[in-house]
């Protein structure tokens, strides 16, 4: 047979790529020894300085599959470190061939090729018989060994390939079932939009909070299930910002139901990019549509929105009806005398606490509706605002200030409440002609407001505020203001002192210093 037809064989054992490699080797090694006339035939796998057989023909007893030796003493040493087809005729009389490989394996004759898979050396393709060869080996002979060793390298590569293939396809199906359940165990609705607008993912509980089946609102532009336009200009609006890009939150954002009702979610999104794609390497371009979790707070928006309202009207009640029984109780205390007088005094006192109470609750209403956020802000002309109210609304109290030039601190406008209503309580609980100190001192890393006074110092209810996570029992109104102090400090990201001192209570509001302030 002609040496072409031999390469057309081995060439037809290698086109079927769904065949199984390790039977295309075997055949093709069989076809090798029947057209180079040498009866042992192996492929190796060659790692670190260890030769492996990974299959063989012939019926040498140390060329078999899963026989090791090491590679300082295997023929194919030199076969690795070279490029080309390595041919020896005899491998007694060879330079290229180890004594000690010689002496392991005594084969005579010997051909090899260096196998490649992904530009690394996997191994070698091997053909030897235990005599020597007595003809040089041809051209077309190391052609063919050439091209086998290149065929085996493609066949490996392939199977390769197709095992990494299917291996990330598992992981990824693995990760698509962790991530179905949990969006389907979620109490949260999960959601997918494409870059036209319109839903592609729905899960499960949009049935129970909107009262769609998946299936009838997939395909639908989002509008679907918005109340009206200036919702759904505020949807788009938010949804031009995901496709540019960003991460977008909104709470209370109203939905229609199925029924016609409107409920109202918090929820967050993100943009969607295409698969394949690094996060660093990833652009607007790149966004395909966005992905969103929704939570029905309808029940909390609505609960907020009544105690807003109570809250308001509670107080303009309060307020209004309290000043006209202040002005009453006036009046009875400068027409009568005694016993009646004393306790037309109390309700007088009585109703300026409840008057102060309402302005108390309204300062926490702004404090909760104000902005989280924190910035570096210098607190000395806080300080001294604080001092000049103080004075003017209690002139018979002695004030001083000790602050240095700056200090700056991590803070918000709200620290002025706080502040304010600690110079207050002190003022107004220090007796007749109350002494208020008020002082700002720094270190590395905290500003500190203090705030002393000379007076009885705090009851127990008024400490409890300044400790408390929540208006308790305890503290029934009359450690409200205080309790404000204690909230706006923590979002502030402070801590509140007290302290006993010789003349009286000292309260100390420490913040996060931030460079720059002044010592």
């Amino acid at each position: 047979m002609e040496p072409r037809a031999y390469r057309e064989r081995v060439y037809d054992i290698f086109i079927d790529p769904d065949e199984d490699v390790g039977e295309r080797v075997d055949r093709a090694l069989a076809v090798g020894t029947e057209y180079l006339d040498l009866p042992i035939a192996f492929l190796t796998r060659i790692d670190g300085g260890t030769q492996e057989i990974v299959q063989a023909v012939g019926d040498h007893h140390l060329i078999q599959p899963g026989e090791r030796c090491p590679l300082e003493e295997a023929y194919c040493r030199r076969t690795v470190e070279t490029e080309s087809v390595l041919a020896i005729e005899d491998a007694t009389a060879s330079p290229d061939v180890a004594a000690a490989a010689v002496a392991r394996f005594d084969l005579g004759a010997y051909v090899g090729a260096k196998v490649v898979v992904d530009d690394e050396t996997y191994g070698t393709v091997c053909f030897a018989a235990e005599d020597e060869r007595e003809e040089a080996f041809t051209d077309p002979e190391r052609y063919f060994v050439e091209l086998l060793a290149g065929l085996v390298g493609q066949a490996l590569e392939r199977r390769a390939s197709r095992r990494d293939l299917e291996r990330r396809e598992r992981q990824l199906e693995e990760r698509q079932e962790v991530y179905r359940a949990v969006v389907e165990a979620s109490f949260d609705l999960v959601f997918r939009v494409d870059a036209a607008g319109r839903f592609t993912y729905f899960s499960p509980p949009v049935e129970e909070l909107l009262g769609y089946d998946p299936d009838e609102v997939v395909g639908r532009e989002f509008g679907v299930i918005l109340p009206d336009g200036e919702t759904t200009e505020a949807a788009t609006d938010l949804f031009e910002q995901v496709m540019a890009g960003e991460t977008v939150e909104h709470q209370y954002f109203p939905l229609t139901h199925r029924n016609g009702s409107r409920i109202f979610v918090d929820f967050r999104a993100t943009p969607l990019y295409e698969s394949g794609i690094d996060s660093d390497e990833r652009t607007p371009e790149n966004i395909v549509g966005a992905q969103g979790v929704a939570h029905d707070a309808t029940t909390r928006y609505r609960r907020e929105r009544v105690i807003e309202v109570l809250n308001r009207v509670l107080r303009h009640n309060l307020r209004n009806d309290m000043t006209v029984i202040r002005g009453f109780a006036e009046a009875l205390e400068a027409e009568t005398t005694g016993d009646h007088a004393d306790m037309a005094g109390r309700i007088v006192a009585t109703s300026d606490r409840l008057i102060q109470l309402g302005e108390t609750a309204r300062k926490l209403e702004q404090n909760l509706d104000s902005s989280p956020e924190l910035t570096p802000a210098d607190v000395v002309p806080v300080v001294d605002r604080t001092a000049t109210q103080l004075r003017d609304q209690y002139p018979e109290a002695t004030v001083t200030v000790d602050t240095p030039e700056t200090a700056v601190a991590s803070s918000a406008p709200r620290l002025e409440t706080a502040v304010w209503e600690l110079a207050d309580n002190a003022a107004k609980h220090g007796g007749e002609e109350p002494t208020v100190e008020l002082a700002v001192t720094t270190s590395e890393d905290r500003v500190t407001v203090r705030v002393a006074d000379d007076g009885a110092g705090l009851t127990d209810s008024e400490a409890a505020a300044l400790v408390a996570d929540e208006e308790t029992p305890l503290v029934h109104g009359t450690g409200l203001g205080l309790w404000l102090v204690n909230w706006i400090v923590d979002s502030l990201d402070g801590d509140l002192r007290t302290r006993s001192t010789d003349s009286g209570t000292c309260i100390e509001v420490c913040l996060p210093r931030v460079d720059g302030s002044g010592e």
